[in-house]
């Protein structure tokens, strides 16, 4: 079913509409037209009423810039634009990171510095300051952030120990050395084998060769036996 396009009724209304003198006034001034000349006012009349029902879309915000400034407070980076809190009789005072350093009414100051603003100056500035990094709206004691900061660096080192401690693609894992018997004690030592009847025969010497199987005397035990054999004379 073809569909048409939807076409607008036009109407031919008029019907006064009671504008305050003074607005009326402030229009003239704005436009430089007269404020009692209606056929020039009548258009800029019309553009602020539809730019009032249909508002013109807002411009595109651009991306924050990032940026590698920032003050380094022993193991935690404060960004670029971190504030710092401290407070004194239950009243706070604030600094805030700018370029490298630490600002407090114009004036740079060290972290311990801040903390100690007012009061006897012996406050551990760890326990004092609070902070709120930039595009948070928490605001954090500075002490839980160096805690969190040294277990991630303790994660970091246990990992690329594990990592180091792996075989390459390829290689396999070196098999684990068993201990030698000089380095046992005495009681730990290895048992040796027993000798038993696998075990290789004993060797001779040449000396008992002879005296076994060869020489003189064998002959004669030889002729000996033979004569008390039966039937020998």
């Amino acid at each position: 079913m073809p569909t048409y396009p939807k076409i607008k009724p036009t109407y031919n209304l008029q019907f006064p509409i009671r504008v305050p003198d003074d607005v009326l006034v402030e229009l003239g001034e704005f436009t430089g037209n007269f404020w009692s000349d209606s056929l020039a006012q009548e258009p800029f009349v019309i553009e602020a009423i539809r730019n009032y029902i249909n508002p013109p879309p807002p411009p595109a915000q651009e991306p924050a810039a990032t940026t590698e400034m920032g003050y380094q407070w022993k193991q935690v980076f404060l960004p670029e634009g971190t504030r710092l809190r401290a407070s004194f009789g239950r009243a706070p005072y604030f600094a805030t990171v700018v370029g490298a350093e630490i600002k407090y009414e114009g004036h740079t100051v060290s972290p311990s510095c801040f903390a100690n603003l007012h009061g006897s100056g012996n406050r551990n500035a760890w326990k004092a300051i609070w902070l709120r990094l930039p595009g948070s709206n928490e605001w954090l004691l500075a002490d839980v952030c160096r805690s969190a900061r040294k277990a991630a660096i303790a994660r970091l080192h246990e990992g690329g120990a594990q990592a180091d401690s792996r075989p390459a693609e390829g290689e396999r894992a070196p098999a684990p050395q068993q201990p030698s018997a000089r380095h046992l004690p005495a009681s730990q030592t290895w048992p040796r084998p027993a000798a038993g009847p696998s075990s290789a025969p004993a060797t001779h010497d040449k000396g008992d060769l002879r005296k076994s199987g060869t020489g003189r005397s064998a002959r004669r035990r030889k002729r000996r036996a033979a004569k008390q054999m039966p039937g020998n004379p």
